[in-house]
């Protein structure tokens, strides 16, 4: 597979060229494509990024008012512009606003807003909250009612406290009712990408202000606008909360703690191959008279190299019980190679968590 960072190469610089050439004929593409290919070789994906926003910054007019419409103008203005650039490429192009575009605040944020109808801005915008939280809200209020559904998503990933990839936004963190009026309107968007947005925002959310977003999720459980669309977006914005144990966010899945029994665990695979799978089996009773909903996770204990253990959560799955009801259930948990966390030989533990509450862990021995 190609590697993720050859997204932005030089053919993408070339297209950038172009695109700018066309409202900008001053433009010098030579000085701009000169060794680009060896320039970008040994740099990562952002840094790439990074790198050709600067250089473009080198070469285009130094008034904003006169470089940020030429930049607006080199994306795609429609599905009939073969010239206009979109998708990865546009990145350089919202990089080159977040990074110069401050002393023109609110044209910008306006370029920006078209941008992200052809890529993203949810990056870029990051840097006018950390400057101006009040002013670039101002925007975002006014873009939430948007009638494309890019723009909205921005509303909701832009100002998300925690994006990954992105920078923190500290006010957000420390205060997640600034944005709550935003998430309110979108919270029941007709688009999909709208919702999976506002899910994400608030799991952003609710690791640093768990009460309040089960708080807020309950009542929307509870509002007159509430339906599948919705209670999907409740579910995943939970789904931190639920791997946590948090009592309370359980409720947000039809889940009463405290009424299932295990009455038995264990593991099938003592020895386990790196890149294999961990079979366990779990039997669980009902102890109420109703059917009950439970939902299953797994905790596993990874071993580390100070030989201390750290518990990764692995999703399991939601079963119901009949009232009274017994059930034994296997599970597979694949322990894979991934370049996030790193595997070491030695003796490991697993246990199953359900509701919320963590078993005794059983140990087996991982060989890598």
């Amino acid at each position: 597979m190609e590697p993720f960072k050859n997204m932005i190469n030089d053919k993408v610089a070339a297209n950038l060229a172009a695109a700018i050439i066309r409202n900008y004929p001053e433009f010098d593409k030579k000085t701009f494509l000169k060794n680009i290919d060896k320039e970008l070789a040994p740099l990562e994906l952002k840094d790439r990024v990074i790198f050709l926003a600067v250089k473009l910054h080198g070469l285009m007019p130094a008034n904003l008012k006169k470089s940020l419409p030429i930049l607006k103008g080199a994306i795609q203005q429609n599905d009939k512009d073969s010239i206009g650039v979109s998708g990865f490429a546009v990145w350089p192009l919202t990089e080159y606003v977040s990074r110069f575009g401050i002393p023109e605040f609110d044209l910008s944020l306006n370029v920006l807003k078209e941008m992200t109808k052809v890529f993203t801005g949810e990056f870029a915008v990051r840097a006018f909250f950390i400057n101006d939280e009040k002013r670039t809200l101002i925007h975002f209020e006014k873009w939430v009612k948007d009638k494309d559904e890019h723009v909205r998503r921005l509303v909701s990933e832009g100002s998300r406290p925690l994006l990954p990839w992105g920078q923190k936004l500290p006010g957000f963190v420390k205060d997640p009712l600034a944005t709550w009026s935003l998430l309110e309107i979108l919270k029941n968007d007709e688009s999909e990408y709208v919702r999976k947005s506002v899910a994400n925002h608030l799991n952003d959310h609710s690791k640093n202000h768990p009460d309040l977003v089960v708080k807020k999720l309950l009542e929307w459980q509870k509002s007159d606008d509430f339906d599948k669309n919705l209670d999907w977006v409740i579910r995943h914005a939970s789904r931190t909360l639920i791997k946590k144990g948090h009592a309370k966010a359980f409720l947000l899945h039809g889940v009463e703690s405290g009424k299932v029994e295990v009455l038995s665990q264990k593991i099938i695979t003592k020895k386990v191959q790196l890149g294999k799978v961990l079979q366990v089996e779990v039997e669980f009773k009902n102890k109420s008279s109703k059917k009950l909903k439970i939902i299953l996770d797994h905790e596993v204990h990874l071993l580390r190299a100070n030989n201390k253990h750290n518990i990764k959560c692995f999703k399991g799955k939601s079963i119901e019980l009949a009232p009274s009801e017994k059930k034994i259930m296997s599970f597979n948990i694949p322990l894979k190679a991934v370049t996030t966390r790193t595997y070491y030989s030695g003796k490991h533990f697993w246990n199953i968590k359900v509701n919320g509450k963590s078993e005794e862990k059983l140990a087996f021995t991982l060989n890598v």
